[in-house]
């Protein structure tokens, strides 16, 4: 009889299971199968490839164990992309947040006219990052009529080479990255003032403290948490940095002559994209893949316990 009971009661408790439930259940199933497949099965095929002889143009897939990590390391172009990936990653996101929460304070101190700044600010970040990147380069950046060679040459200054100098390309890129993505970081560091209480500011003034005192002691430490999110969204992108590389450095001679002039401008994504597209060596490109998404993991933590340290504002 209790077995019967027992039967009767699951019976029960599997009849109030509401259609909702299971139309609820079976969409995340599905939601975890589409994860699965697009996100998650590519992610471990690609590190199994990292291991192997992969070249899909010859139905090549064989085991080469640390052969393309080996390859990668004792690799000059590599170190050298990778200095460059670094380089422009510190550089554009160090200026981008700096700039952003001068100019946020800025427009959070104006008396009128916020709304009009900050859409003007933020108006370049949701721009086509290609054209952008062609404005740039060839109304800005151009060394017979553009816009800054132009500006230099009523102060007395030569024309500069920009995209073309080995010494001035990655700056020049910097600059073009800079100038569209502060637009973000003034957002949302306007967002972030507005949660700051006024009655912070208001006290600091009654004790007679400067702008530039409020600046300091009050809204830069307030403002970290933001601060820590910028630079760490920021370093995720900007170590994937290509668009703005291959579109800016690109010459008659197609994808062969990109990160120059040589090598100057050669960064991380252009040899995985040389490597995978090009060569047709995948083995290699995911050796890359995994080195950079490794690289961008230990940079992230080491931000993170930084924003932990009490920096005595």
């Amino acid at each position: 009889m209790a077995t019967h009971g027992n039967t009767l009661t699951n019976k029960k408790t599997f009849r109030k299971v509401s259609p909702q439930k299971l139309l609820a259940f079976f969409a995340m199933i599905a939601l975890l199968l589409y994860i699965g497949v697009w996100n998650y099965f590519p992610i471990f095929y690609s590190l199994l490839g990292s291991f192997r002889k992969w070249m899909p143009n010859d139905n090549v897939f064989d085991f080469a164990g640390l052969e393309n990590y080996k390859w990668l390391f004792s690799e000059p172009l590599f170190w050298e992309s990778l200095r460059h990936t670094l380089f422009t990653t510190v550089s554009a996101s160090f200026l981008t947040v700096a700039l952003g929460l001068i100019i946020a304070t800025i427009i959070y101190w104006l008396p009128r006219h916020r709304s009009f700044f900050r859409t003007s600010f933020f108006l370049p970040y949701i721009t086509s990052t290609v054209a952008v990147a062609i404005v740039w380069k060839y109304g800005i950046y151009n060394t017979d009529n553009g816009v800054l060679n132009s500006i230099l040459s009523i102060f007395g200054i030569p024309s500069q080479m920009f995209l073309l100098s080995e010494h001035q390309v990655i700056p020049s890129i910097i600059a073009q990255i800079v100038w569209k993505d502060f637009g973000y970081a003034v957002l949302i560091y306007f967002a972030g003032l507005n949660g700051i209480p006024s009655s912070f500011f208001e006290a600091a003034t009654i004790d007679g403290a400067t702008r530039f005192q409020i600046f300091r002691r009050i809204i830069i430490p307030l403002i970290k948490p933001t601060t820590v999110l910028l630079l760490i969204t920021g370093m995720i992108n900007y170590m994937q940095i290509f668009n703005q590389v291959i579109l800016m450095t690109s010459q008659a001679g197609g994808m062969a002559q990109v990160g120059g002039p040589g090598t100057a401008s050669y960064v991380i994504m252009l040899m995985i994209y040389q490597q995978g597209f090009i060569n047709w060596n995948f083995g290699h490109a995911a050796s890359i893949g995994y080195v950079l998404a490794f690289t961008i993991l230990v940079f992230t933590i080491i931000q993170l316990r930084f924003s932990k340290m009490d920096w005595g504002y």
